[in-house]
């Protein structure tokens, strides 16, 4: 008598759309999986309500995380269908994504789902994990040309997350216990040297922004080096003018409050004397100085969330620089990086710099964001010019 297979096949499931007494229709999602007995029993799943999937064909898409869920406890025996990109991807984002855990902000979360929608999936949703080979990916990133290296670098390290995600869940076996992906050639190094501001190019930039919040959120960009999100995210309960210090708590990023990344990030740093009357002075003058405004307050939301930083960069600081005829490429993080090379030419110790900056290493500061000053550099050369002398 022959013995009957245990090896199961992959289950593409199905969709129902399904009534309700109340509320509009909703999708199901139904399959099989063996219990505990080694009997098969049904399972099923909403999708979601016809309001949010129009057809079946949306709700069959928003349905890959499920079916990589119902066929992950079969996917490695012998005959099974392989888990596509597109299902594995689907487990990532309902397992692991927005897990607590994980310590990824509402922002890098936005910054993974556009990437996924726009990118990632429409170019791997129905290959197989195990087809996925380390070359393709890379012709792949080395075709989009117009991209920045560092924007590749992004599209292949959370390509690698959906691959890890997937070998911890056991919905795919790596060959080699190798994460493929690690062995994609890509760099992020900068195609060019970002420009730099001087201290007289700043200076004469504030003299053609109107007095008032958008001249001080440059004065604090450049004179403390906060990022765009930790200027916005200042709240007066932060600011201790008698003391010039800030307290460094929480960023906003589009319109997501979030957390300082790392211990460094959230270390306080002083400010000058002159910076501390500046916002003395803002909190006299502006509607929004309570302890828990935002020292930036938007009058169009009125106060609830801080200027949008792209906005004051394109309406008031690049027509200054445009007025000002500096013939470089500015933006918040010009300021930021002017900030290190500054006091990097002025000869600062380089762990001042580092704290000032608030990287977690010295060598972030010194690589990426220093950049010695031509007139430095000129300086250095002098001093070996007596060599030509003998």
């Amino acid at each position: 008598m022959p013995i009957a297979s245990t090896r199961q096949r992959y289950q593409e499931g199905t969709i129902e759309r399904v009534k309700r007494a109340k509320g509009p229709d909703v999708w199901v999602y139904r399959w099989r999986e063996l219990n505990a007995a080694g009997s098969r029993v049904q399972r099923k799943k909403t999708i979601g309500s016809v309001s949010q999937f129009k057809n079946p064909s949306e709700a069959r898409r928003a349905s890959e995380n499920l079916r990589s869920m119902a066929n992950a406890p079969q996917i490695n025996n012998q005959g099974a269908r392989p888990v596509t990109l597109g299902g594995a991807r689907g487990h990532f984002q309902r397992e692991e994504l927005r897990n607590p855990e994980s310590g990824r902000s509402p922002s890098t979360i936005a910054v993974y789902l556009d990437n996924f929608k726009r990118v990632i999936v429409p170019k791997w949703r129905q290959i197989a994990l195990v087809d996925i080979k380390p070359v393709a990916v890379e012709e792949w990133l080395s075709s989009m040309k117009h991209l920045a290296p560092a924007t590749k670098a992004k599209y292949r390290n959370q390509l690698s997350c959906i691959f890890s995600h997937a070998a911890r869940w056991e919905l795919y076996r790596p060959t080699n216990g190798v994460n493929p992906i690690s062995l994609v050639r890509q760099s992020s190094k900068r195609r060019s040297t970002p420009d730099l501001l001087t201290i007289d190019e700043i200076a004469v930039i504030l003299s053609l922004i109107d007095p008032g919040p958008f001249r001080l959120m440059v004065l604090v960009a450049s004179t403390t080096a906060l990022r765009r999100s930790e200027v916005r995210g200042l709240k007066w309960m932060d600011v201790d003018t008698d003391r010039c210090w800030l307290s460094l708590k929480r960023g906003v990023v589009r319109m997501d409050t979030t957390n300082m990344k790392t211990e460094a990030s959230r270390k306080g740093i002083p400010i000058m004397p002159q910076l501390a009357e500046a916002l003395e002075s803002w909190r006299r003058e502006t509607a929004y100085n309570q302890d828990d405004d935002w020292v930036f307050a938007s009058p169009y939301t009125d106060g609830i969330r801080a200027y949008w930083g792209e906005s004051v960069m394109s309406h008031h600081i690049l027509p200054a620089v445009k007025k000002a005829g500096i013939q470089k490429r500015v933006g918040w993080n010009t300021f930021r990086r002017s900030f290190a090379s500054m006091m990097g030419s002025k000869g600062e110790d380089v762990k001042v710099v580092q704290e000032l900056m608030r990287h977690a290493s010295s060598r972030m500061t010194l690589d990426v964001y220093q950049q010695g000053a031509v007139e430095a550099k000129r300086l250095a050369l002098n001093h070996s010019a007596g060599i030509f002398m003998h």
